[in-house]
């Protein structure tokens, strides 16, 4: 058997979820990514871009509880104080899951937390051995196997924006085009499928019904994805999970504005609408990034 058909045969054990049975270490990105407690915040975001991560380790990683500095760290210290060193940013310690602990476990953890990554550590040790995020939960219940939907795939070209500061920057120089999305009957499992195939971290969901009949649509994150998992509701519709007012940007706003919000709302999504006043693509943390790392 090949080490796809085992790892797939692990990931749907049977079970009432499709997490059952699952451990961490079947979900987990092996390795920690780290940066230097004086880092820069260009040298934060380029690490974060380069590797398509959502939050870095603050090192050397030692027999201790490291700390961890996340995208929306990195944007609000860009709006508060430019001149910001990872160890000014870093306050808290990352929470930790054991290697061997089932992954419902560390959905649990997330869930009561708050927070979309936990550093794995062990078997054996209290050294993180990697980290299993929202992400790596969303590919599981969706069925792909974690490591095949964190791989960069190149994208559509896009031009090199010349801005170098998120005030200069406007959104439609980093926003991606296009919006994926779900159907409003769509059960929790098929908007991660939708999530892991596309490499997306934020799903829309077309067709929602208000009161009054009136029509709307709303967003899921892989947070409220593994929130709604956390309270069984695996049979939920999508229209019930999505928050139907989400963090809308237009094209020509720059990008202080919309990372302004994005803290405000602690949110690392954000829609982008179209002079029509139609959505025309999103915006993340990650593009932000790609603007303050673009210098080191």
């Amino acid at each position: 058997m090949s080490e796809q058909s085992t790892t797939s045969t692990a990931l749907h054990a049977a079970g009432a979820s499709p997490l059952d049975g699952v451990g961490v270490l079947d979900a987990m990105r092996p390795g920690v990514v780290t940066c230097l407690p004086e880092d820069r915040l260009a040298t934060l975001a380029a690490i974060m871009v380069t590797h398509g991560i959502h939050a870095v380790v603050l090192g050397p990683v030692e027999e201790r509880t490291p700390l961890i500095v996340t995208d929306l760290d990195l944007v609000r210290a860009a709006l508060e104080r430019a001149d910001a060193q990872a160890s000014d940013i870093a306050h808290e310690p990352a929470a930790t899951v054991d290697a061997e602990a089932q992954l419902l476990e560390a959905v649990a953890m997330m869930s009561e937390r708050g927070v979309a990554h936990l550093l794995v550590t062990g078997p054996g040790s209290v050294a993180p051995a990697g980290v299993v995020s929202s992400f790596d939960v969303a590919s599981v219940l969706g069925g792909q196997q974690p490591r095949v939907a964190r791989m960069l795939r190149p994208g559509p070209a896009r031009p090199s924006p010349s801005a170098r500061t998120l005030s200069q920057a406007r959104v439609q120089e980093v926003m991606h085009r296009g919006v994926t999305t779900c159907l409003a009957d769509a059960t929790l499992p098929t908007v991660a499928r939708t999530m892991a195939e596309h490499r997306v971290h934020c799903v829309a969901v077309a067709g929602i019904t208000r009161p009054g009949n009136n029509l709307t649509w709303g967003l899921i994150g892989d947070m409220d994805l593994l929130l709604a998992l956390h309270r069984g509701a695996l049979q939920e519709p999508a229209a019930a999970i999505a928050a139907t007012s989400p963090i809308a940007v237009e094209e020509q706003d720059s990008l202080e504005r919309a990372g302004a919000l994005m803290v405000e709302h602690d949110a690392t999504h954000a829609v982008v609408t179209s002079p029509a006043g139609m959505p025309s693509g999103m915006l993340s943390t990650l593009d932000l990034a790609g603007i303050l790392g673009a210098g080191a």
